[in-house]
């Protein structure tokens, strides 16, 4: 039933697409050739990538004006941004029919909603885990002040990003992650300088996380989904950490930039990357967590069990989660988070 109603979305535009090209800037994996190569081959649209490292990227390059693209896919703390300036497009739902299969929160999200209009079709999505190898620990700690144990000196890696600071916050009770105060922030400030001492590096890849905990020079820290997976792949047994301070989570969408909905191939690749089976590929790619709630059908075996081990496919625990957001003083907590490497 999946392969015709997948085939059915393609012919509805097929004919008029022939031939088209889409270019897209976006992450890394976004438009990997598993699900790129089926769609160019059902639509006849050539898929032309070009690839960022950071969200501040996604905005550097579409209010530069420095290329051709139709459709991006920032994260949920940056869509807002170039929404206010008027660069994306707002969407139309009725024509990306999966998207009533997303789960609830995916389906009209504020990050993507200004004005009663809708302008993404959120895709990949995570939680920042915090995870420590199961051969140093009697069991999972339950909350995050467990990093700060001097007996961990020298042995976690945390992520070189902003988000330490949400982390921080969650820790100290701070209630609303994205507008700290100057007091808040000295707060954190200190309570991450007090950090230090035992974090042995901070990491910028998934992959050097992974590294790092694969060959035992650091046992704790945070990451992504595709460490834990690419770990336990490697038959490492890594214990996730549930804080009860809280956690964080991201969320990208596809975005139609400015005048870019009149090409036909647009519509069609937001179809093709909200159904479960585009999706299901893509977490064969990347091991993130995906907007459409029937994915995990298309899952087996193992791939299947370590999704649902992550209860990914809950939609529970998407409740409970502080998703990202435009922080209005962004360039301050860059400024903290800076000054606390430096120290």
């Amino acid at each position: 039933m999946l392969r015709i109603c997948t085939a059915s979305v393609f012919i509805a535009f097929a004919s008029a697409a022939a031939a088209s090209d889409l270019n897209l800037l976006t992450w890394e994996g976004y438009a990997d050739a598993s699900f790129a190569k089926p769609f160019e081959q059902q639509t006849g649209c050539r898929v032309t990538a070009t690839y960022v490292g950071t969200n501040d990227e996604f905005v550097a390059k579409v209010m530069g004006g420095g290329g051709d693209y139709d459709l991006v896919s920032p994260s949920n703390d940056t869509t807002q941004r170039l929404i206010d300036a008027g660069a994306v497009e707002p969407l139309d739902p009725a024509k990306v029919p999966a998207m009533k299969d997303f789960f609830p929160i995916f389906q009209a999200p504020p990050w993507l909603s200004k004005n009663g209009k809708l302008y993404g079709v959120p895709f990949g999505w995570g939680i920042v885990r915090t995870i420590v190898r199961a051969d140093a620990v009697a069991a999972a700690p339950d909350s995050l002040s467990f990093l700060w144990d001097p007996k961990w000196k020298g042995r976690l890696s945390l992520w070189d990003d902003v988000q330490e600071i949400y982390m921080t916050a969650h820790l100290l009770g701070f209630a609303d992650t994205y507008t700290l105060s100057d007091e808040q922030l000295a707060r954190i400030k200190s309570k991450l300088i007090a950090l230090k001492p035992n974090v042995r590096k901070f990491w910028g890849t998934t992959g050097e996380m992974g590294t790092l905990m694969a060959t035992g020079e650091v046992v704790a820290g945070n990451s992504w989904e595709p460490t834990i997976v690419s770990l336990r792949k490697a038959g490492i047994k890594i214990l996730e950490v549930v804080p009860k301070e809280g956690r964080n989570g991201w969320s990208d969408s596809w975005m139609i930039l400015k005048g870019a909905s009149g090409n036909p191939c647009v519509y069609q690749w937001l179809n093709w990357t909200a159904s479960p089976k585009a999706q299901a590929l893509g977490y064969g790619v990347m091991g993130y967590g995906f907007s459409n709630a029937r994915m995990v059908g298309e899952l087996n075996g193992a791939s299947k069990a370590l999704y649902q081990e992550l209860k990914l496919d809950d939609p529970n625990i998407l409740k409970g989660v502080d998703w990202w957001q435009s922080a209005p003083r962004r360039g301050r907590y860059l400024e903290v988070w800076n000054q606390v490497k430096a120290n």
